[in-house]
């Protein structure tokens, strides 16, 4: 019975033994994981396949997407192990996300040249991408219609996912060119005009807008000036303050660029840290230094590429005469000087 009961043993171990143990399968936030080796793929609930990078790691198989998974999406895994033994599962991720808002658009004032270019829509959250142009709409309001194909529908995001450049079509509102010819410009002289964003666009994390937005603005007379940083007001702050540098303008210019092409310098051309601040609807920029501003010469440098709300820069227009080429004016920075006392 003894030697009995031992074959029995051994042979149940045996058994045990040769049986594969079932693989697990399971969804995490940013990911899926299988035990085992095999194959493991995700899609959405009668969708396509998902990109993602595939991880072997410690006996197991990890799926992480390219982009996050969406809330309220339904999501199938599938897991083939080595042995041809399929698992699946199917995983809702909860809505929990903090609803987006649309924090800010620029430009922010209410009268706009007729050959008008960008918008810079700010978000609180990173949205999702992809086909976002059926959630804009420009409407000429003294009309009451929409404007066909009024955008590049090129999507040109910030890498946080937070900022949209939204173009009007280039070719439409620079004259003379094909689709200028054949629609017409985006927006014409004394007009009011209104850009509307749909509440149903969703963040990356699937949360609706819940909230429409409308901009409404009216538009001048097409500018076709260069800006002149010749005549902007230059008021220095007082010695030993941090008080801001502010520079002010005759008429509004690019809100991103105004972060980027304008800095200062002091008698030795040592660039000057601090914050920058655009205001009064981008006819005023401040710069405000981390330490407190010394006594001395100063020197505001402007980049040639800063442009007005047309495209125009220190270089040249926007809208360039191919049959009467001209010079570039500037191909290199300016520089305004201004004492501290």
């Amino acid at each position: 019975m003894h030697r009995l009961g031992l074959v029995l043993l051994l042979s149940a171990l045996w058994a045990m033994g040769c049986r594969l143990p079932q693989p697990t399968l399971r969804f995490e936030a940013n990911a899926v994981v299988a035990t085992g080796n095999g194959h493991l793929s995700v899609r959405p609930k009668g969708g396509e396949a998902l990109l993602g990078e595939i991880q072997t790691v410690s006996g197991t198989v990890q799926f992480i997407p390219h982009f996050p998974f969406l809330a309220g999406q339904i999501y199938e895994a599938v897991f083939t192990d080595s042995a041809g033994q399929h698992t699946s599962i199917e995983h809702t991720f909860a809505i929990r996300a903090p609803a987006p808002r649309l924090a800010a658009v620029y430009p922010g004032g209410k009268v706009l040249p007729a050959n008008h270019l960008k918008f810079y829509l700010h978000f609180t959250e990173p949205m999702q991408r992809g086909k976002i142009f059926r959630y804009f709409r420009l409407i000429n309001l003294s009309t009451g219609k929409p404007i066909d194909e009024p955008f590049r529908e090129t999507e040109l995001w910030s890498a946080d996912g937070k900022r949209l450049t939204l173009w009007l079509h280039p070719g439409r509102q620079k004259t003379g060119v094909n689709l200028n010819l054949d629609l017409g410009p985006v927006l014409d002289p004394r007009q009011r005009y209104a850009l509307e964003i749909s509440k149903n666009w969703n963040s990356e994390a699937g949360v609706p807008l819940g909230n429409s937005f409308r901009k409404t603005f009216t538009t001048i007379e097409a500018k076709r000036a260069q800006p002149n940083p010749d005549i902007w007001k230059i008021t220095p702050p007082k010695a030993n303050s941090r008080a801001p540098l502010i520079a002010t303008f005759q008429h509004p210019l690019d809100w991103a660029l105004l972060h980027t092409m304008l800095t200062v310098l002091d008698a030795r051309d040592k660039l000057l840290t601090g914050k920058t601040e655009v205001t009064r609807n981008e006819t005023q920029w401040r710069f405000t230094p981390t330490q407190p501003w010394a006594t001395g010469d100063y020197r505001l440098k402007v980049d040639w590429e800063l442009e007005d709300l047309a495209g125009n820069n220190l270089e040249r227009l926007f809208e360039v005469n191919l049959n009467k080429p001209t010079e570039p004016t500037f191909d290199r920075p300016r520089y305004l000087e201004f004492k501290i006392e």
